[in-house]
């Protein structure tokens, strides 16, 4: 039977989603939405002649012929789609981030453990496709397998070019965005937990140190009728500090380099393992002489200067062509949608959580407010506070419907008596 899948948002994310699936066997797009006429047409020349091609996204939740959705919209724009569409009854996967607030994101998590509870075997997930570039999954199966020993360190970098122009060029704002450490990097916080693994990767504090010192300082855009510069940081590091214990570090430029070039690297109690992006390539060393309580043959001389290619395996990762050119994360979108179908049709429980998408957007709101104000942010911290703000604004809502109700009520009831 063919599985149908309907795409909210036809921009450059949610072409590579359309490339992929007609990689995938039984497997179509059933329809694509978006409000733009121009992405609307670049669509088209992508999926089946008999897709439907709407902008309302809502009527997708009674179309027969889709089985999935798939919400590759503007960040901002997430949470209503959300709140409309996870009481359909239909499997779903949000782009990252799932939301731009931690608020949001907790919104998120309450709506599909009210609707889409593990008994009814429908699967909403979180793409975190990082997770699924081939490099990558190879370094995750040495540090799943104990290949380095107990993990101490997690470092990821990203060197790239500066975010793409993208319509009504809302990915310029933080407002629209969240931040460049909630936007971007929601992928390296998830990779990091994906890393440490279960029970091991709950997030304590975070540190950031970084601004926008390079990008789009001298551009303007029209923002709700005002003209502004954009707001979003071009550079950071940032340290994570995990209850486990493992400690995460994070190196972004957004300036530095004309190609999309990531590095994963994770230190263990007996080794260490690289992953490297575009290059493709794995490194795994087990060094001879280690901190862990092992006496080296003797410890006043250094390694031998060839100690470290003969404890060294550097392994190529191929990536098929037709992957390559459908998307632009070294065949990870085509993975990631392999991984949601056979998900959702075994009706199993997803890989990528909606607490993950949580703890994701949770970290990068700590790191960019670290950043402003300069200090340690504990996750509890902006937990806390999400929870606060969602709590009073559930209490004015209430407050305000039983003022409409007082204020109606005596007119119902006479409405009432009228009608009997």
């Amino acid at each position: 039977m063919v599985f149908g899948v309907a795409i909210i948002g036809t921009g450059a994310m949610g072409l590579e989603h359309m490339r992929n699936l007609k990689l995938l066997e039984d497997c179509r797009v059933a329809a694509v939405v978006d409000t733009d006429l121009n992405a609307r047409n670049e669509a088209k020349e992508i999926i089946d002649q008999d897709a439907v091609v709407t902008t309302d996204y809502q009527a997708l939740a009674t179309m027969e012929a889709v089985d999935a959705i798939i919400i590759a919209t503007p960040n901002y724009t997430h949470i209503e789609v959300l709140r409309a569409l996870i009481p359909c009854g239909k499997h779903i996967l949000v782009e990252k981030p799932m939301c731009t607030t931690v608020e949001d994101s907790l919104e998120v998590e309450e709506l599909v453990e009210k609707h889409m509870p593990p008994e009814k075997g429908l699967v909403f997930w979180v793409g975190m496709e990082y997770r699924y570039m081939p490099p990558v999954a190879r370094l995750l199966e040495h540090t799943d397998s104990g290949a380095i020993g107990r993990l101490i360190m997690v470092h990821i970098r990203e060197h790239r070019f500066p975010f793409l122009l993208k319509v009504a060029d809302w990915n310029r704002f933080s407002q629209f965005t969240g931040g460049t450490l909630v936007e971007k990097c929601c992928h390296f916080w998830d990779l990091m937990r994906r890393i440490i693994g279960d029970g091991a990767n709950i997030p304590e504090r975070v540190f950031a140190s970084g601004g926008m010192d390079i990008n789009h300082k001298h551009e303007k855009y029209s923002v709700q009728g005002e003209m502004r510069t954009p707001d979003i940081v071009d550079n950071a590091y940032a340290i994570v500090d995990f209850a486990s214990g493992v400690r995460g570090c994070l190196d972004l430029c957004m300036f530095a380099e004309d190609r999309q070039h990531e590095e994963v690297l994770v230190v263990g109690s007996q080794g260490k393992v690289t992953a490297e992006t575009p290059a493709c390539t794995v490194t795994l060393h087990h060094p001879s002489q280690r901190a862990s309580g092992d006496e080296p043959s003797n410890p006043r001389i250094p390694p031998l200067p060839d100690q470290y290619e003969k404890n060294t395996a550097v392994e190529k990762v191929g990536v098929d062509e037709k992957l390559l050119e459908a998307g632009f994360h070294e065949g990870a979108t085509f993975f990631e949608l392999k991984d949601f179908i056979e998900t959702a049709k075994a009706r199993k429980p997803p890989v990528v959580t909606a607490q993950d998408g949580t703890y994701a957007v949770a970290m990068g709101v700590a790191a960019e407010l670290s950043l402003k104000e300069r200090r340690m942010v504990e996750i509890s911290e902006v937990m806390e506070a999400a929870r606060a703000r969602r709590a009073g604004a559930a209490a004015s809502r209430n407050a305000a419907e039983a003022s409409a109700a007082a204020a109606a009520g005596p007119t119902t009831k006479r409405q009432k008596t009228g009608t009997a």
